[in-house]
């Protein structure tokens, strides 16, 4: 399991990880998904959201939605 790295004492560095979390999480709704592992919000917030991102719901391809997706 991946380990949560000490975060910053900087207001603006904060900021971003809550909203990349927050993207993140607005982006598995739109999918349909019903969970977002925890071991995946722990590798956004350490910065590796390029990968651990889910994709975004506009572009992508019909394999990455879940089953209880709201019609588009």
């Amino acid at each position: 399991m991946t380990a949560l790295n000490p975060k910053s004492n900087r207001e603006a560095e904060r900021v971003e990880t809550a909203l990349q979390l927050l993207e993140a999480v607005h982006r598995a709704r739109g999918l349909g998904w019903r969970t977002i592992t925890v071991d995946r919000l722990v590798r956004i917030a350490n910065g590796d959201g390029d990968k651990a991102l889910p994709p975004d719901p506009a572009t992508a391809p019909p394999s990455a939605f879940g089953t209880y997706r709201n019609p588009r």
